[in-house]
């Protein structure tokens, strides 16, 4: 922290991820107001709480690189989360929300839709993020590892609620697994004195992040039928749990 250190930047932010923290706060409330009207105050208690899970680890995880708000690693610290990095917290402010239906029963009717049109808003952003940060002049390390760990996340989520639904099979729950999997085991060959590479470069990781993403998407929406999205998820996910398991083998052979 002290590379590049600015007391008044510092407490910028700091004021920035207190805001952060009130809406995530003002978001939990409306959806325990909204749910417990609609269903039942337990469903709205149930909602609120895993919703609540996986906003406190987005929080944490923002307070954890709060000081990689810079545009390289030997830059001066910004003042500012900018309006592409607030795009991406409010993608991880979505997926809590869809979060929070794994443990509530499937909804019926019109709002068998929200779960999917929530994630669906979250992908979008997801593609807009990026394009925001390159053109406001924001691309910082805060911003890349946020979007990383969100997408991991929202992989995660959408695919647990995929399969409490039966729309995804169980087997795709390795999508969702790859990357706490890939870090967990990087970080204990590392621990057992082994050698740990760097990730090597690739053109096809994102995309197929990307190919997932919109998988969950179709699985969640209420008219496409089980036996399609099953389908479409198994045949999907190959490319991309092998390419990860590419990279795991790649980083703990120090390659």
């Amino acid at each position: 922290m002290s590379e590049g250190y600015d007391p008044v930047a510092w407490d910028r932010l700091r004021r920035q991820w207190g805001l952060t923290v009130l809406t995530a706060i003002s978001v939990a409330i409306v959806g325990y107001l909204f749910l417990s009207d609609w269903w039942t105050r337990r469903h709205g208690i149930q909602w609120t709480a895993t919703a609540g899970i996986v906003l406190t680890y987005e929080l944490w995880l923002l307070w954890r690189y709060l000081g990689q708000n810079r545009c390289e690693s030997a830059g001066l610290l910004l003042d500012s989360l900018g309006i592409a990095t607030a795009a991406t917290l409010a993608r991880g402010l979505l997926t809590a929300a869809v979060a929070g239906f794994i443990v509530l029963p499937e909804p019926t009717g019109r709002a068998a839709w929200l779960p999917a049109g929530l994630y669906v808003v979250a992908v979008a952003l997801d593609r807009v993020d990026g394009r925001l940060a390159r053109q406001y002049g924001e691309t910082t390390m805060l911003g890349a590892k946020l979007d990383l760990e969100f997408d991991g996340l929202s992989l995660l989520v959408a695919g647990l609620l995929g399969i409490v639904y039966g729309t995804l099979p169980v087997w795709y729950l390795a999508v969702g697994l790859a990357r706490p999997a890939f870090v967990i085991g990087r970080s204990l060959h590392r621990r057992r004195g082994g050698t740990v590479g760097s990730i090597p470069p690739s053109t096809v990781r994102r995309p197929l992040t990307g190919v997932q993403m919109v998988v969950c998407s179709v699985a969640l929406v209420p008219i496409v039928p089980p036996t399609v999205s099953t389908a479409l998820a198994t045949v999907a996910m190959i490319p991309f749990v092998g390419v990860f398991a590419r990279d795991f083998h790649s980083v703990v052979q120090g390659e």
